[in-house]
């Protein structure tokens, strides 16, 4: 199944982790631009491949530490 991705779109990867904003997309390398908040509520950001990504399903994650 070939996922289509677009700058804006929240997403996670398919295993697993915290819920990311796509910033750009690189199609030319098929790479995703992805940034989020960590657990200590840090900015971060980072490139995935578009393969390595799934849409988010609009469910509720909750973390428990």
């Amino acid at each position: 199944m070939n996922q289509s991705f677009k700058e804006g779109e929240t997403v996670r990867l398919k295993s697993g982790g915290p819920l990311m904003t796509i910033s750009r997309i690189d199609k030319e390398n098929n790479l995703a631009n992805c940034e989020w908040f960590d657990s200590k509520k840090e900015f971060r950001a980072a490139d995935f491949y578009l393969t390595s990504l799934k849409h988010d399903d609009n469910n509720i994650h909750i973390s428990v530490i």
